[in-house]
C-alpha cells in the first residue's frame, strides 16, 4: 500500500520533500482495513519497518499516525521478499 501511495504522490508532484522522504497521515485502522489485516499485525509490520530503517512514525496527539517513509526504494525489497525472507514479518 505504501508503495502505491508513494507512486501516486511522486506522479502528482506532491512529494518527496527535499530529503527524499514521503510523509503520510495514516491511522493504523485505515491501513489495516485497506490491507485486510488486523491492527496488531499492522503495528508489528510498521515496527519492523522502523527497525529496518525504512520509515519513522510519529504518534500524533490526535487519533492519527504520521508515517515518514525515509527509504522509499527499500520498500521494493520488502515488497518483493517473501515472508520467510523478512525476519521481522509477524505472520508466518
Amino acid at each position: 500500500m505504501l508503495r502505491g501511495l508513494i507512486y501516486q504522490e511522486r506522479e502528482l508532484g506532491n512529494q518527496p520533500d527535499t530529503n527524499g522522504c514521503y510523509h503520510f497521515d495514516l491511522p493504523i485502522d485505515i491501513i489495516a482495513r485497506s490491507c485486510q489485516l488486523n491492527q496488531r499485525t499492522v503495528e508489528q509490520v510498521l515496527k519492523g519497518m522502523e527497525k529496518a530503517g525504512l520509515l519513522t512514525s510519529i504518534k500524533g496527539e490526535s487519533s492519527s499516525d504520521l508515517l515518514n517513509v525515509v527509504a522509499p526504494e527499500g520498500l521494493k525489497e520488502v515488497y518483493s521478499a517473501t515472508r520467510d525472507k523478512v525476519s521481522w514479518w509477524p505472520v508466518r
